[in-house]
């Protein structure tokens, strides 16, 4: 069995192999097929049309292409393997479509919305208050949880690798595991930053498996960790700031926002494609017209925005929740609205890396922001001049302080962007007064 992968090239697995034919039948089952028509990235924008295009299913060849690595040079027992490799292919699995925008929205109407039981569901095959059976297509049977009986795989294993209970960490989920690895290094290639690949490769030589728990790193991985980091911050910050993103992230919100609203996708039908999804999309009549610009082109534009930065806060909001404060509390323009996107560790974390062999050291920080976007919704180009710029900007930032209770942040606006999340480019947060 083998894949030509943009990030590792060429993937071999030893055929005739025990955890070959485990991966084969996995991979030939409707639950992973299903990765193959969803995106790696939430939002789809031209400015990074190659994100938009990466599926989930590379990214999990790659994450077990790592694990299969991995478990080999560890000595592994065979019995472990077997659970590593099953949650490394089934890691994204339980993803709905718009992944991430989709679950938000699902948390912020129903806090018990939890990924673990997602993942369980899916993998015992039940699903819904009334446990009724999970059909992910038609006249397709669920097929993972009888794979795994077959190889005498413990599912209840497996579910833990995937989402360990409070206080555990595995090798596919911690602050710095094998699925964000090959996640941000694989935007960085299909993004054309060249060195990404060899990065990768200097991570994975210096990492050493500890069964099923947390990995070990050797003071080798240091700086390629710290490119890792680089990456991500300068990926994410693209992501969520750059002004040619920003039409097209509000446009996709506004139509999951109304598409959960409308039950067009409910938590109890999580499982949808993202194809199923766009279809069911373009022909409700309330969210026809939004869905048409995922193919016709978005018409949305960005007027301006303030990302509040580098804050702390005991508040909890979602952002929904501050969407809704801004709305009712700043004037704005009739065709108008907010596009609002409240982050924590997710531009950039800190990590502890530590081995058998030293005590370890921490590397990174973690991020705090808050962008706050004013988008037309509509046709034609917006009158807006710089008073009106100067005015909204205050109030947006007041609304922000009223919301988080906090008076120490940093500001960027459009024409402060630089591509990295700090201004000083280095790992020290430096905060001032706005």
């Amino acid at each position: 069995m083998e894949f030509h992968d943009v990030l590792h090239g060429h993937i071999s697995f030893k055929i005739g192999d025990e955890l070959t034919q485990l991966l084969g039948d996995l991979l030939s089952s409707p639950e992973i097929n299903r990765l193959r028509n969803m995106r790696q990235m939430n939002f789809d924008v031209p400015l990074i049309q190659e994100l938009g295009r990466s599926r989930r299913l590379p990214h999990s060849i790659g994450v077990v292409h790592i694990a299969h690595e991995l478990a080999s040079r560890s000595g592994m027992s065979l019995s472990d393997r077997k659970v590593l490799l099953a949650a490394a292919i089934m890691h994204d699995a339980a993803i709905p479509p718009y992944g991430h925008l989709v679950e938000s929205e699902f948390k912020s109407l129903d806090i018990s919305f939890k990924h673990e039981k997602r993942v369980a569901d899916l993998i015992k095959g039940t699903v819904n208050n009334n446990n009724q059976y999970l059909q992910l297509f038609p006249r397709k049977s669920l097929q993972v949880l009888t794979i795994l009986n077959k190889f005498g795989v413990d599912s209840n294993q497996v579910i833990e690798v995937i989402c360990p209970t409070k206080g555990r960490k595995s090798p596919i989920s911690a602050d710095v595991d094998i699925d964000n690895i090959d996640n941000v290094h694989r935007m960085a290639v299909m993004l054309g930053w060249k060195g990404a690949a060899e990065n990768l490769k200097k991570i994975i030589d210096g990492i050493d498996l500890n069964g099923l728990g947390a990995m070990r790193f050797s003071r080798e991985c240091v700086p390629g960790l710290k490119q890792w980091l680089d990456y991500r911050q300068k990926i994410y910050t693209m992501i969520i700031a750059h002004p040619e993103c920003i039409p097209y992230n509000a446009l996709q919100t506004d139509l999951v926002r109304r598409a959960i609203k409308e039950q067009i996708i409910t938590p109890d039908d999580w499982f949808l494609s993202e194809p199923e999804f766009e279809e069911n999309l373009r022909r409700n009549p309330k969210t026809g017209a939004l869905a048409s610009q995922l193919l016709s082109g978005c018409e949305y534009q960005m007027v301006d925005y303030v990302w509040v930065k580098s804050f702390e806060t005991s508040t909890k909001l979602n952002n929904a929740q501050i969407n809704n404060y801004l709305s009712e509390n700043i004037d704005i323009p009739d065709e108008c609205g907010y596009f609002v996107w409240n982050e924590k560790g997710l531009v950039c974390r800190e990590i502890h890396v530590a081995g058998d062999k030293w005590s370890g050291e921490s590397i990174g920080f973690n991020s705090t922001s808050c962008m706050i976007a004013l988008v037309k919704k509509t046709g034609g180009r917006q009158k807006w001049t710089k008073t009106l710029s100067s005015k909204w900007r205050r109030d947006a930032i007041i609304g922000f302080t009223e919301l988080f209770k906090t008076h120490q942040f940093e500001v960027d606006f459009p024409e402060s962007y630089t591509g990295n999340f700090l201004k000083n480019r280095t790992d020290e947060i430096q905060i001032g007064y706005y």
